[in-house]
């Protein structure tokens, strides 16, 4: 609903517009959004993320963001979104209080979640966005390297 409507009825529509620390400007379409959120949603599911189960994203507001709120909701697991700005600690805490498995990561906290990640047994895969990549287990640009086919949810039951 937030995002596979609005990518069936207005594919081409400007959905995110991102500006660079350099100035320029890139817009993203709800057909992409909702394309990458397909590939991710497959790639989490080869993970084996389930229904209920929960995928922290420790990342700030970047294009990947929402990709992966739209992929983790699709999947009917639960998005945990947790401030880059922890330390290890509370990174510690918040993952294995939640029972996280899957941890979505960008260059902002992937030195904090590798040192908590030793005292984290349930988190299983870390995945790497941006500069990041390299220093998980998947990095972002191999997970979305997919079929985009759009990942099946219990919405699709109903049809």
């Amino acid at each position: 609903m937030c995002c596979a409507r609005w990518a069936r009825e207005k594919p081409d529509a400007v959905a995110v517009r991102c500006e660079r620390d350099d100035g320029s400007v890139a817009l993203h379409t709800w057909g992409e959004l909702q394309r990458d959120a397909n590939r991710l949603a497959h790639a989490l599911t080869r993970l084996g993320v389930r229904r209920g189960d929960r995928v922290a994203i420790v990342m700030p507001q970047r294009i990947e963001t929402p990709i992966a709120h739209f992929a983790i909701y699709q999947l009917g697991a639960v998005a945990m979104p947790l401030s880059m700005l922890f330390g290890p600690d509370a990174l510690e805490y918040r993952l294995n209080d939640s029972g996280a498995q899957v941890a979505i990561v960008d260059e902002g906290a992937i030195a904090n979640l590798r040192a908590a990640r030793p005292q984290c047994p349930g988190l299983e895969t870390l995945i790497a966005v941006g500069a990041a990549q390299g220093q998980g287990d998947l990095d972002w640009t191999d997970a979305l390297r997919t079929r985009a086919g759009r990942a099946h949810t219990r919405a699709d039951e109903g049809r």
